[in-house]
């Protein structure tokens, strides 16, 4: 069944509901949930086995081969770098994660360049999700864009919705950053299969089982609460870009930051 299209209107994750609701499945009787919240955590316990083993494994074959080779091997090199920097990042995720669910997220403020940032995000999303296939562009102002940020944790929030973008794109994904008002936004477009219709409604919820492949939504959710945290806002709308090979119109992700005086 072919993903929906979004319409233009976008999709705000902000509610005090949507960020702190419970574990559930949507839809499911009450009496449901146990088994659901079950599954559920099988699951995430499966997938965090699936993204540890696959990177570990093939960085344990790397040296390996290494091990055996009488010259240099710069691709194997490139492998394993490739392999534990997606190891670094599922340990920064399930540590935000706890962090998150503890409710001790306190973010460490200081005058941040988003400009910087949004670069260092697009390099270190290309570095583990880049494709062959997907080309990635870049529109950045030539002066820098003050916030009052962490940033560790805005670092973490642009770099996985542009890996996200990364992966689901058909051959495109475009981050631009613009200066509006008394706001900064980064929008990261791609030519993917967007995001159905069923999904936006718990966009902004952890460990929530959906019909389509789109994970628990661990992303999306760390980032809606850590830009709530920083006065910011996460919202989805329809990409921009012209549809992709799969003839989609791919989807968009929006992400809004108070600006800063450049004096700070």
């Amino acid at each position: 069944m072919a993903r929906n299209v979004l319409s233009t209107s976008a999709v705000v994750m902000t509610s005090s509901s949507l960020l702190h609701a419970p574990m559930a499945v949507d839809g499911a009787p009450e009496s449901a949930n146990g088994e659901a919240l079950e599954h559920l955590r099988t699951e995430l316990l499966r997938r965090i086995g699936h993204d540890i083993a696959s990177p570990a494994g093939v960085t344990l074959t790397v040296l390996e081969e290494l091990a055996t080779s009488g010259e240099p091997r710069p691709e194997l090199v490139a492998m394993a770098r490739r392999s534990l920097r997606r190891l670094m990042r599922l340990s920064e995720q399930l540590a935000l994660v706890a962090e998150l669910e503890s409710g001790a997220v306190q973010p460490e403020l200081s005058a941040t360049d988003l400009r910087a940032l949004t670069r260092q995000a697009v390099d270190e999303a290309l570095a583990i999700d880049g494709r062959k296939d997907v080309v990635a562009s870049c529109d950045l102002p030539s002066t820098a864009l003050l916030v009052a940020a962490d940033p560790r944790m805005l670092l973490m929030v642009f770099r996985e919705v542009i890996g996200n973008a990364l992966k689901l794109a058909s051959s495109r994904v475009h981050v631009s950053l613009e200066a509006k008002g008394g706001e900064i936004a980064i929008r990261v477009d791609d030519d993917g299969p967007g995001f159905p219709e069923e999904a936006l409604t718990t966009l902004g919820r952890r460990f929530v089982r959906r019909s389509a492949a789109r994970g628990l939504g661990l992303s999306l959710s760390m980032g809606i609460e850590i830009l709530r945290a920083h006065g910011g806002t996460l919202a989805v709308e329809a990409s921009t870009l012209p549809p992709g090979r799969r003839g989609t119109a791919g989807a968009a992700v929006v992400l809004t930051l108070p600006a800063t005086s450049n004096d700070v």
